[in-house]
């Protein structure tokens, strides 16, 4: 059997919560969870490294980047900063979309940049679609955007109830259902799009419960049986990145999850769901990918694909307390 040689060349991860004050919004404090990692003159990973930061400082947050995945730090009551350190650094609990955004350029893939920082942001708890207008019925942005959730984008106009928001993603435009992020409080602040068509009507479609009791457990099925692999590969690289020397035999690749205009019709919460969970398969083949060839892997490459399978194994539990609450309080409901 191919066997999978690790050089012991890794630490241990010390992870620590930062409690915030109040109610977490405007603490924009955070402790650093890696033993070291640089801050950097701008929000990237292949940026000039301007400082070193170590394991267990506390940070201040002054600015958020494009998608809220990088903040401008600074050493509580200094003035000066330090540069950028990715999020995924620190251990943080507030709201990044209040933070202002700091950087208008770093990391743009599409044709419209940002002119000015737009004073509002939405932090993203799922994945939606990026839309030509607010409407379900209005094609996706061409060439499609995949949005991620766990992200913060501007902000940059809403429709007349906003129920949809206009949006600008690393410098694509578009449209977002409101409920997929974090509820704004001020959103009637934010300004109203010219030219919009009219609000659309609530259509009233009964679904019997017995189709929506079949797609989610169908849906949860699917989960369950990725949720199984993502630990094994969360436990296996584990186990590698202590030092423990494993058989390279990679599972079969990941594929999504298999459904069409009906399933969408008898349950629309996949609209939601779907997005999510393809996020998490990407995680999973990221997971999976340095099994595909054996012999020695190198530290990076041993922690990426770690939390590759932590990330997908997150995801998963997540869609499956969101099945659960949707069938106690939707499905179960109704019987």
């Amino acid at each position: 059997m191919k066997r999978i040689l690790i050089a012991l060349m890794l630490l241990v991860l010390g992870v620590t919560t930062v409690a915030a004050q109040d109610s977490g919004a405007t603490d924009f404090r955070g402790r650093v969870r890696v033993e070291s990692a640089f801050a950097r003159v701008l929000p990237d990973f292949e940026a000039e490294a301007t400082a070193s930061v170590f394991e267990g400082e506390i940070l201040e947050a002054i600015s958020r980047n494009l998608d809220g995945t990088w903040f401008e730090v600074r050493r509580p009551g200094r003035f000066n900063t330090l540069g950028w350190i990715f999020e995924g650094t620190l251990d943080w609990d507030f709201y990044p979309e209040l933070l202002p955004l700091g950087d208008l350029a770093t990391g743009l893939t599409g044709p419209t940049p940002l002119l000015e920082a737009p004073p509002f942001a939405i932090f993203l708890a799922e994945a939606p679609t990026l839309r030509t207008q607010p409407s379900r019925r209005s094609p996706s942005v061409q060439p499609y955007v995949e949005l991620p959730a766990s992200i913060t984008v501007p902000v940059l106009a809403r429709n007349q109830d906003g129920s949809w928001l206009f949006i600008n993603y690393r410098g694509h435009q578009g449209w977002i259902v409101a409920f997929a992020g974090r509820e704004l409080s001020r959103v009637l602040e934010i300004p109203q799009a010219s030219n919009l068509p009219p609000l659309e009507g609530v259509p009233v479609i009964i679904i019997p419960v017995e189709l929506q009791q079949a797609q989610i457990d169908r849906l949860r099925a699917f989960v369950f049986e990725r949720r199984a692999y993502a630990v094994q590969l969360e436990q296996f690289w584990w186990r590698v990145f202590r030092g423990e020397i494993m058989p390279c035999d990679a599972p079969a690749e990941f594929t999504t999850y298999p459904y069409g205009d009906d399933d969408v019709r008898q349950l629309p919460e996949l609209e939601r769901y779907i997005p999510r969970l393809t996020e998490a398969i990407s995680y999973m083949q990221l997971s999976r990918e340095p099994l595909l060839t054996c012999g020695i892997v190198s530290p990076s490459i041993v922690g990426d694909a770690r939390d590759a399978g932590i990330n997908a194994r997150i995801i998963f539990d997540a869609t499956l307390e969101r099945l659960q609450d949707l069938e106690d309080n939707v499905v179960q409901a109704r019987l």
